[in-house]
């Protein structure tokens, strides 16, 4: 295994400047889709007339034929001067169609909202810097993997309305998977990166449907994102594979969770350890390989036994289930009934989103200056607002969030601290669990439920594995990060 090193550049504080430029010209196309004022930098226009003049004289004398400019028609949905800005960045007829049919999908007043609603408490430039990075630094492509996502998220799959808000009316199958213990966050690696901890061993597919699993991993996915403290930016995830049978395999939710991290969440995945997988997982392996990416396979390690485990994760961190030092063991804790009261109160909850309005228009403003001047006075007032935004969605967080195990055991302060080890569980924590007797008996149920179905296999489960065993009868070999 390659050892990991803090990155050298590409991130917040650590740009180089070609890299802060890359950085800039995002802002500038990004604000260009809802501010059709905002110019092109002076002398793109005439770099675009050049470019089309240059491609025109070789398409005179090429044999072959080049893809045709898309028409006034096919761009009517992009502001004139972002169509200038994606031109003078070099972006093809294929690209400009795309942004033209995201831009009908998703015009720009609603991309705007999109774009704040999706922040947390994230850097703003943090963000941008996750998906120029997963495009290698190409901005058109940027661009169009960053509208996708918000779009995915606000119109396809409406994480905010109908994940976030939800966890003890989610419905059976949905609390199935936080009481059984399969997942849980605790700790965090060397790197101070959340751990995410998956004991494959409890999943049985004969227990949920897709769509419920789904949106548990998107739960996850969101609420993870909370522990990430800046600089820290992506989490570790240790799939457990001690105990690991063929009646635990299932390939979609690998699959989904893999694309997510893609096209959604790029950049979000530090390390991904296969950890004490058996000989036959080299078969279902291959057909993992199918969906990956060579960014996110470069962060897959294949490691057995916790002296291993030790490069990235800390033995006294390292739980004693894994092998390691730490007697911690997972207890699912259910929601008391008016942790999510503040849910109910968007009078409260609308004034903090008109505050987060306000401090939008500030910080864009602060951007469009910092970006279109090299040495910007309004810099430092800049960081001041992106502070401010962050404090706005704490404030915000009670009345769009439901609350968490996280929140219960007070890992989540509420204010943007974690404590990824608290020492003591608080008090509301113990009221809530006493007052949810109700609900520790469904979650007995349910694992009673989960335990009477193992007996079966999906046919279609059966059918992958003897597929996937066919493949390879060799042990899986280490992927180097």
């Amino acid at each position: 295994m390659v050892p990991i090193s803090e990155p050298q550049s590409g991130y917040v504080g650590k740009l180089t400047p070609p890299e802060e430029q890359k950085l800039r010209q995002f802002w500038r196309i990004l604000i260009q889709s809802w501010d059709a004022s905002l110019p092109t930098p002076i002398g793109a226009l005439e770099q675009v007339k050049c470019k089309s003049a240059t491609k025109g004289h070789r398409i005179f004398f090429s044999l072959t034929r080049s893809p045709a400019q898309p028409s006034e028609e096919e761009t009517s949905a992009i502001p004139v001067n972002l169509l200038t800005s994606l031109k003078a960045l070099d972006a093809g007829p294929g690209e400009i169609k795309t942004v033209q049919s995201l831009l009908l999908k998703f015009p720009g007043r609603m991309l705007r909202f999109a774009f704040l609603a999706s922040l947390k408490q994230d850097h703003p430039d943090a963000l941008l810097l996750r998906f120029l990075r997963a495009e290698k630094w190409n901005l058109p492509k940027a661009w169009i993997k960053l509208v996708a996502a918000l779009n995915w998220r606000i119109n396809e799959y409406k994480v905010d309305k109908e994940v976030l808000l939800k966890e003890k009316d989610y419905g059976e199958q949905f609390t199935l998977q936080l009481s059984s213990g399969k997942h849980f966050f605790h700790g965090c690696d060397r790197w101070n990166r959340p751990l995410c901890i998956v004991r494959v061993r409890l999943h049985d597919p004969t227990t949920q449907s897709q769509k419920p699993l789904n949106d548990y991993v998107v739960h996850c996915i969101e609420t993870v994102r909370l522990l990430q403290v800046a600089p820290v930016e992506s989490l570790t995830i240790v799939f457990d594979l001690t105990s690991f049978t063929v009646s635990n395999w299932e390939f979609p939710p690998i699959k989904f969770i893999i694309e997510c991290f893609q096209q959604n969440y790029p950049e979000s995945l530090g390390a991904m350890i296969f950890y004490n997988a058996p000989w036959f997982f080299a078969g279902m392996w291959k057909l993992i390989q199918t969906v990956l990416d060579p960014v996110v396979a470069a962060k897959v390690h294949f490691i057995t036994g916790a002296t291993a485990l030790e490069e990235i994760i800390p033995r006294e961190r390292i739980l004693k289930e894994l092998g390691g030092e730490e007697e911690w063991d997972y207890e699912y804790i259910g929601p008391s009934p008016d942790e999510n009261e503040k849910l109910k109160d968007t009078a409260a909850r609308d004034v903090i989103l008109a505050e987060r309005e306000k401090l939008g228009d500030e910080f864009f403003s602060l951007t469009v200056d910092w970006m279109s001047s090299s040495e910007p006075k309004s810099l430092h007032t800049r960081n001041e607002v992106i502070e401010d935004l962050r404090r706005n969605y704490w404030d915000l967080d009670p009345y769009v969030r439901a609350r968490t195990i996280l929140d219960r055991t007070g890992v989540i302060k509420g204010d943007g601290a974690v404590d990824f080890y608290p020492a003591t569980r608080p008090e509301s924590t113990k009221s809530a669990k006493s007052s949810e007797s109700v609900h520790s008996i469904q979650s007995v149920e349910s694992i009673e439920t989960l335990e009477s179905c193992k007996s079966s296999k999906s046919e279609v489960n059966e059918k992958q594995m003897v597929e996937a065993d066919a493949i390879s009868e060799t042990h899986v070999p280490p992927v180097a990060a």
